[in-house]
């Protein structure tokens, strides 16, 4: 699926992911006005993932204040795996949530 106009973008973020296939790191951030893209550019990267274990999450305002809130939304789904990192970044993670 091509997203009108966006091939740039899509192109970004396929290198990404291929980047991340080799266990290469790396990011891209993505703002604008509402109802510029920016979700149907998170849903190509999604689909583009295959094999990989995609981690998605939106931010809450009434949970701004909370620590932590953020990334425990995003690293909910991949807590099985806690145990498969480096010991330093397992118990800071272990720390963060509890």
């Amino acid at each position: 699926m091509v997203l009108w106009g966006r091939e740039r973008e899509q192109a970004r973020i396929d290198a990404l992911i291929a980047q991340a296939r080799d266990g290469r790191s790396g990011s891209l951030i993505l703002r604008g006005e509402p109802g510029i893209g920016k979700s149907a550019l998170l849903d190509h990267a999604a689909r583009s993932c295959e094999g990989m274990r995609p981690l998605r999450g939106t931010g809450i305002e009434t949970e701004a204040e909370l620590p932590f809130a953020a990334l425990h939304l995003l690293l909910r789904p991949a807590l099985d795996r806690i145990g498969r990192l480096p010991a330093p970044q397992a118990r800071a993670l272990e720390g963060a949530f509890g």
